[in-house]
């Protein structure tokens, strides 16, 4: 287990904060904001300071905000109404300030300052003119360096997050997160392996690579995805890669070589790729660039190289536009595919899109319902995909504590796998699954 946080090389502390910085940080949104968060760790580690947990014992706040859904958004703005009472600074980050700026600001007049998703490098200047009693500071603007040295994998896991690109290539009329990270922009292969190298050789054992889609990696550069799994397949260790989603029509060109080379121990056979919905007529609304069938060629594919393989997907229920029918179609697409994970949402309109200007929209109670209906089927299907494994003996990655107890440990297909007994995380041990619930696998430890 990884104990305590490793320093980049490439710098040196500043001295002028010392030891009389602490900073509390809040996280909230996806997997890329979690790593956004721990390079704001690594870039104020730089500076001298230090993270502490209690928000009580801090000097300075930062809240790294996340802008995908209305309920988190409405999460976070509550969170700095209550924050604005503290006589302390706060620092706002993240995708929220470039999304909804003006409800940030009425949210927290009195902040400290406000930042986008792409500017920590800068924010150390920005401490240092906070600390030195400047408020009210606003920077949006991208920096043009790299944050990915500031990379620092967090404490007391075997878990980490890299990110290996940000930004997309699409175009999707729901998403307000492409107008706040806006075009790609590819780390390149060096600069990934490097920070792989030292997050393997500090103890990780899980490395979830990350982007806003995986498969757009390097076409802003002229690398490729598969290029980055094969250089990162070579690194030496007992390790795994978790993949983070990637969309078909970007994968679909490359998808052999990309599985020839997953086929690997170091690689979770976990593919996490968005359907959005069944609906062809809902995908050309939503500007999604694959129809139904090509998905579907996708995950079959995926499934006769690995036919355990863990296919996970996400749904948006009452699109603008959704009829009866429509919705039937993506009932039919998740009954006949079965994915072992759907991420269910419920459409929201957001700040600047296209479908939030649409006439047509769903009503609330009926997004409701057909939520619900979604999630029973969702619940019983994989239920059922969980019995198929009691019985399934192997070796299963421990990655530390269960929420509710028990030791969590991932097998090969990256299955959610819980045994009673406490174990080390980073080890690898192997188990026999016993039972099957909903969200989980228990197993009994055999060796």
């Amino acid at each position: 287990m990884v104990t305590s946080l490793p320093y980049c090389p490439m710098f040196k502390a500043d001295d002028w904060l010392g030891t009389m910085m602490r900073f509390y940080l809040e996280t909230y949104g996806c997997s890329l904001n979690a790593a956004d968060s721990d390079m704001i760790v690594g870039r104020l580690h730089l500076l001298g300071a230090r993270r502490v947990q209690q928000i009580d014992a801090a000097d300075l706040i930062i809240i790294n905000t996340c802008g995908v859904k209305e309920p988190t958004e409405d999460r976070i703005v509550y969170r700095l109404t209550e924050l604005a009472a503290l006589q302390r600074p706060v620092i706002v980050t993240g995708c929220l300030p470039k999304i909804s700026f003006n409800r940030v600001v009425d949210a927290i007049p009195n902040f400290a300052a406000i930042l986008g998703p792409q500017s920590i490098d800068t924010l150390g200047n920005i401490v240092e003119r906070v600390v030195r009693g400047e408020r009210g500071i606003v920077h949006l603007k991208s920096d043009l360096t790299s944050k990915l040295r500031f990379f620092e994998g967090p404490p007391d896991t075997v878990v980490c997050t890299v990110p290996i690109c940000e930004g997309c290539l699409g175009s999707c009329t729901y998403c307000a997160v492409r107008l706040a990270r806006s075009v790609l922009r590819s780390y390149t292969i060096e600069e990934i392996i490097s920070v792989v190298r030292r997050a393997v050789h500090t103890g990780y054992r899980e490395i979830r690579l990350t982007a806003q889609d995986t498969a757009a990696f390097g076409h802003d550069t002229g690398e490729s995805l598969v290029e980055l799994l094969t250089a990162l397949d070579t690194i030496e260790g007992k390790h795994r890669f978790r993949l983070g989603m990637f969309n078909s029509n970007l994968i679909a060109d490359s998808l052999d070589e990309l599985l020839k080379v997953m086929r690997s121990d170091h690689f979770f056979k976990f593919f996490h790729m968005p359907l959005q919905s069944g609906s062809d007529a809902i995908l050309r609304a939503m500007a999604r660039r694959y129809t139904v069938d090509e998905w579907k060629h996708v995950v079959d594919t995926i499934r006769s190289m690995f036919p355990r393989a863990t296919i996970a997907t996400d749904i948006i229920v009452g699109f603008p536009g959704e009829s009866d029918d429509d919705f039937d179609a993506t009932l039919r697409v998740i009954r006949d595919v079965r994915p072992q994970v759907v991420n269910i949402s419920k459409y929201g309109d957001r700040p600047g899109t296209k479908a939030s200007r649409s006439r047509h929209k769903v009503a609330t109670s009926v997004k409701k319902d057909r939520s619900r209906r979604l999630s029973q089927m969702v619940n019983e299907m994989i239920l059922d995909e969980h019995r198929q494994w009691v019985g399934w003996s192997g070796p299963v990655l421990v990655t530390g504590p269960a929420p509710r107890g028990g030791t969590l440990c991932r097998d090969q297909y990256y299955n959610s796998i819980i045994v009673h007994d406490r174990l080390d995380p980073g080890l690898f041990v192997g188990v026999r699954i016993t039972e099957a619930y909903r969200s989980y696998l228990l197993a009994a430890v055999t060796s």
